[in-house]
């Protein structure tokens, strides 16, 4: 919901089954590919009091994480 109210969309999610590239062990089991509308939408989602009041929560549950920015080509 927060990121569709900037206007963005979460476009994909799934469970890592293997990695055919690199190790990491054990230590992802998720991936999700977000698009938002702009830097300057991605910039007030990350900073918003919405995302800071669930950080807590993110930190507790997650071992590691990945934010890859990327444009497409």
């Amino acid at each position: 919901a927060l990121v569709a109210a900037q206007g963005g969309r979460m476009m994909h999610t799934a469970r890592v089954e293997t990695l055919g590239i690199g190790d990491v062990g054990d230590l992802w089991d998720a991936v999700a590919l977000v698009e938002y509308p702009s830097a300057k939408a991605f910039v007030a989602i990350a900073t918003s009091p919405e995302v800071s009041a669930i950080g807590a929560h993110r930190a507790a549950g997650l071992a590691g994480q990945l934010l890859i920015q990327c444009r497409t080509l």
